[in-house]
């Protein structure tokens, strides 16, 4: 054999200790969630950690691999099953209530109550999924009590219309302010200095009115054309925050549609658009970071734009730009938009027509 032809071979990939493991997983019947998840934790994990590979990283890898019938989500649920109830046969609630629990309920001592309650009401397993599901709701509905709004606690914030009581109906560009409150419980403590330089029709000043859970955090709020008395105006990206700097604990940016590409000509030139609208998100930025305090936050929401051209990805160039001027990321929201929402596309020219972006991010940096 030649030389030529020698090189030409393909490498062989390198075998793992893996490989044996995740064939005889995906031989698993599908509704075997405990046994599945005794595989796992027993043999799989172990020899993934042998291997330097650590946390879902296994379980990503595996859901990733051609043929693999079990996705990610359900080999995490399949974990936490045998984790929470590795006496599952001992138990004397059916298997499927268990697996129940250990995906729906994450506090172990209400696990422990609703084991009970099932035993004693005799619940069937549609009786225990609605008592769990009513539950939630109800829970979730003293938050909206305690706090006065819609709290979220998973990192998917979406509202089918805005709470009537922040922003101004019929506002371009409106924003639900439940978005804008849940980022300030998350981000601001009694006694924050907030600042909304982007302020629109005043939806964060109308939050801090509103809820008397914030009613000890200070507002700030500028705009390019003020819609009421309570926002100053301010060409933010001309004259910058009219702030000092090192005073402020939290910003939340929200910039316009206008930040983003919106060119549908044949001369339309993504590159540019791209340093355009960075340009703008860089002032945004520096302006944030001159005016923060150490231990301050900012907010912004950012998404991609896309075209026959691909993809221009603002919320990882945002995040790039955030790294350089040294701010951490401390938290990550995806903001899915309302139905009736829409937002023009960029063709670039013909072509596949490409799919809209419908779901912004929600990035937070802090300042060291």
């Amino acid at each position: 054999m030649s030389k030529t032809a020698t090189a030409a071979r393909p490498k062989r990939a390198k075998a793992s200790s893996l490989d044996p493991l995740i064939e005889r997983l995906n031989s698993f019947s599908a509704d075997n969630y405990w046994d599945l998840g005794k595989f796992l934790v027993e043999r799989v994990i172990p020899a993934a950690l042998n291997e330097g590979i650590f946390g879902d990283q296994v379980l990503k890898r595996m859901a990733d691999v051609p043929g693999f019938k079990f996705p990610y989500a359900m080999l995490k649920q399949c974990m936490k099953f045998f984790t929470y109830y590795p006496d599952v046969q001992k138990r004397k609630l059916p298997e499927i209530f268990y697996f129940e629990l250990a995906t729906k309920v994450d506090d172990s001592r209400k696990r422990d109550q609703y084991e009970r309650l099932a035993l004693k009401e005799k619940m069937t397993i549609s009786e225990f999924q609605k008592k769990i599901r009513e539950d939630e709701l109800a829970r979730r509905e003293d938050n909206r009590t305690q706090f006065g709004f819609d709290l979220k606690e998973r990192n998917v914030w979406s509202f089918d219309t805005p709470d009537p009581r922040f922003g101004r109906s019929g506002y371009k560009g409106r924003l639900p302010g439940q978005v804008i409150a849940n980022a300030l419980y998350y981000y601001t403590s009694p006694g924050s200095v907030v600042v909304d330089p982007m302020a629109g029709s005043g939806t964060t000043g109308d939050i801090l009115e509103a809820l008397p859970y914030f009613g000890d955090r200070k507002v700030r709020m500028y705009d390019l054309n003020p819609s009421d008395s309570r926002i100053e105006r301010a060409n933010i990206l001309l004259t910058g925050i009219p702030e000092q700097s090192g005073s402020v604990d939290y910003l939340f940016l929200d910039p316009p549609s206008e930040f983003y590409p919106g060119g549908e000509d044949a001369d339309f030139s993504p590159e540019l658009a791209r340093s355009e609208t960075m340009m703008s998100m860089k002032s945004l930025m520096r302006e944030s970071n001159r005016i923060l305090k150490s231990g301050g936050r900012v907010s912004i929401l950012v998404e991609c734009t896309t075209g026959t051209y691909g993809t221009i990805d603002f919320p990882y160039e945002v995040n790039a730009l955030a790294r350089e001027l040294g701010l951490k990321q401390i938290g990550k929201v995806y903001l899915p938009r309302r139905s009736d929402s829409s937002r023009k596309i960029v063709t670039g020219g013909e072509g596949l027509r490409p799919m809209a972006s419908d779901c912004r991010e929600m990035l937070t940096f802090e300042k060291p």
